[in-house]
């Protein structure tokens, strides 16, 4: 693969990782909170935040989301501070492998500080394999000439590699994702894609909210 433009310096990518994520108010948490639509871009938490059933509901399960990040049945209900301390663990837990991930790619994260916060975002939400396999198809995707909210934009869909029941899910249910996938014969590839791509983009479109609110670049 080539990634060609990149340049990596590990010297300060590490402070600058645990700047974006070392507590609820730091820039990558809240932008993911905003993911969740938890709260909004100044971090105000939203009725959510306290509560709400997680939306893919699984096998038919009812899971309680709680906290900044939806934890996901994580944390007994009404409390929404273990709910978060169990969100900050969760997250700060995942970021020396996504760091090392995006070194193996020379991608230098002082330079691509939205991408590293959507990979994390990716960890938050979905299966352990997708935010692995973001820094490998983010970087083919800048070296094939994309911009970077572009590159994000695609390698969010990518990542997936077209599995993700729980979206799936929710596009085949709710009316929103129903009428915009209407014109695709439902669970081909491209209304997997499709419907991957509209609750993908809608959190990158809010992550991205979050850090110009913050100047974050």
């Amino acid at each position: 693969m080539s990634t060609k433009g990149f340049s990596y310096s590990n010297s300060n990518n590490t402070n600058i990782v645990e700047e974006l994520f070392t507590n609820i108010d730091s820039p990558g948490n809240i932008a993911i909170c905003k993911a969740e639509g938890n709260c909004d871009d100044n971090g105000k938490f939203t009725s959510l935040y306290y509560g709400h059933i997680d939306p893919s509901k699984l096998g038919g399960k009812r899971v309680l989301n709680q906290g900044f990040c939806s934890d996901y049945g994580k944390s007994k209900a009404g409390d929404i501070d273990g709910a978060n301390k169990g969100c900050l663990r969760r997250i700060q837990s995942r970021l020396p492998r996504l760091t090392k991930l995006f070194q193996q790619q020379n991608i230098d994260i002082a330079q691509h500080k939205t991408a590293f916060i959507n990979a994390v975002d990716l960890w938050n939400q979905a299966s352990p394999r997708v935010s692995d396999n973001f820094p490998q198809v983010y970087a083919d995707n800048i070296s094939k000439g994309l911009s970077i909210d572009n590159a994000i934009r695609r390698s969010r869909i990518d990542a997936f590699n077209l599995s993700a029941d729980g979206l799936f899910n929710i596009c085949a249910r709710e009316p929103f994702y129903v009428s915009r996938l209407a014109s695709y014969r439902r669970y081909s590839t491209d209304w997997k894609r499709n419907c991957i791509d509209l609750d993908q983009n809608r959190r990158r479109l809010a992550i991205n909210s979050v850090l110009t609110n913050r100047g974050v670049k």
